[in-house]
């Protein structure tokens, strides 16, 4: 790497907020739509910043949704497979780390979800048990099935559905075997509602 090459605090001085989130969904793309021999020390070199730099604005281009859901897939699948051409351990690692980024993305978007909007879905998938939660995913529109999991904990700690769709949610979740594991999160999550509603009621 040239030591001309940029870091990621001297981009935040050369650009605008919206430059650089702008920067960052081209840079993410570029890497994740190019052949496979093309190489993040590539895209570095050819934008003139660090590798440390293009990973930070790719991870935060996946996290804030700057890209498509097919695009931070294709950079998953591009990174596990250079990292396989490698060591079985780095591919460990970077499986482990975009997982993380997913789960990230989906706590960010989460956030933009209206609680209308919330309700409409979790009252949607309450009163329908014959179908998967995959099929509600599809029909709301929702990237992905993680984030309708987020939105349906949303309802039932956040207080946007009764109590009566909360148990149904509960019960659907939970199924016919429940083990102790996904009793104790939805405790966990009843706990957390009734914190809810006492601290807004003060």
């Amino acid at each position: 790497m040239a030591e001309s090459a940029r870091t990621y605090t001297t981009l935040k001085k050369e650009k605008t907020p919206k430059e650089l989130s702008e920067f960052s969904k081209q840079v993410t793309e570029r890497y994740a739509t190019s052949e496979l021999e093309y190489s993040q020390e590539d895209v570095a070199r050819d934008n003139n910043i660090t590798r440390g730099c293009l990973r930070r604005l790719m991870d935060d281009a996946i996290i804030e949704a700057r890209v498509s859901m097919s695009i931070a897939l294709s950079v998953k699948n591009k990174a596990m497979q250079k990292s396989e051409m490698k060591v079985q351990q780095a591919g460990g690692r970077s499986i482990s780390h975009h997982n993380d980024l997913m789960k990230k993305r989906a706590e960010y978007l989460v956030t933009g979800v209206s609680k209308v909007k919330t309700k409409e879905i979790a009252e949607d998938i309450a009163n329908d048990f014959s179908k998967p939660i995959n099929y509600f995913t599809r029909k709301h529109g929702i990237e992905s099935e993680r984030l309708t999991k987020l939105l349906l904990k949303k309802a039932i700690v956040e207080d946007i559905v009764s109590d009566e769709v909360m148990e149904l949610l509960i019960k659907r979740s939970l199924g016919s075997n429940p083990n102790e594991k996904s009793k104790a999160t939805f405790e966990k999550f009843r706990q957390e509602r009734k914190e809810y509603k006492k601290k807004n009621s003060q």
